[in-house]
Order: structure tokens, then sequence, then C-alpha cells
């Protein structure tokens, strides 16, 4: 019964997640990715999404300055998805144990409402900066760009 309860828990976790992420876009958009790196009592994130209206990629790094507007604030945001992604590791813990605990963990919401979940279980090689390269390249398919302008802008910065 307890096992079921905390897949319950995972579930619902992860739903929070996604419902979260949908809730502080302040554009439409076709497709929204996430990623944590996770280990006990640290965690760390990355997201992106890819505006409708323009088909840029925001990412993370621009996110906060592109809008002029947000449902919810930059710190607040980044509080709430550090402690669902610590949450969900621990009942991810709980269910299936140290052994099986993932390290990284690649979410992404599609326009139609589907959800997909990857876990990997090693660190991506490199740096900090060519693992972030690397997660956009597997999200987006694509080189990153930095968008220095306001949306609804598609002019290229440096980045």
């Amino acid at each position: 019964m307890e096992q079921l309860e905390n897949m319950e828990k995972i579930e619902a976790l992860q739903s929070e997640l996604g419902y979260f992420l949908v809730s502080i876009i302040p554009v439409p958009w076709s497709k929204i990715c996430f990623y944590a790196k996770a280990a006990r009592g640290y965690s760390s994130i990355y997201y992106g999404f890819i505006e409708k209206e323009t088909g840029v990629i925001c990412a993370l790094d621009f996110f906060w300055n592109r809008y002029d507007s947000y449902p919810v604030k930059e710190w607040d945001a980044i509080k709430k998805l550090n402690k669902l992604v610590s949450t969900l590791y621990n009942a991810y813990i709980e269910r299936f144990g140290e052994d099986k605990i993932w390290r990284l963990m690649f979410y992404t919401i599609e326009s139609d409402g589907k959800v997909h979940i990857d876990f990997k279980y090693e660190d991506l090689p490199g740096n900090s900066l060519e693992q972030q390269k690397e997660v956009f390249r597997r999200f987006f398919g694509t080189e990153y760009k930095y968008y220095w302008t306001k949306y609804p802008s598609t002019e290229k910065g440096q980045g």
C-alpha cells in the first residue's frame, strides 16, 4: 500500500511541475522543456520554450528580461521549481532506493498537452556551460542563440 501511495505522490509531483511550468510562461508557446540535475540536498534547473508566435527558443538565461510582465516573480519561480525537483527526487528515493535513483531529468511538454519525462543516471560530460549547450541541443535540435531584444522581436544577440 505504501508503494502505491508513493507512486501517487511521484505522479502528483510530476503533474504539479508541469502545471507550474505552463503557468510561468507569459506568452503562447509550442513546446516547454525543463532540465533538472539533482542529488540529496542539491538541485539545479534549466528551462526554455518555443514561442508560438515567433518561433524563438527562449531559454532561462534571457527569459526574465524578454517579456514585459510575468505571472510570478523570478525568485519565486526558481525557488518553487528547485523545491519541486528536490521533493520529487526524494520521493523517487523513497520508492526505488538509492541504487536506482536518477541524476538528471529531462521533462518536455508539447502544445497538445503530451508530457515526456526521461531520466539519466550519470552526469553529462563537460563543464556546466558545455552541459547547458548539450541540454539545449537535446531539447531543441539546434545550437543555442541568445535573444537580447524584447518580445516579439527575433533579433539575436551575442551569447
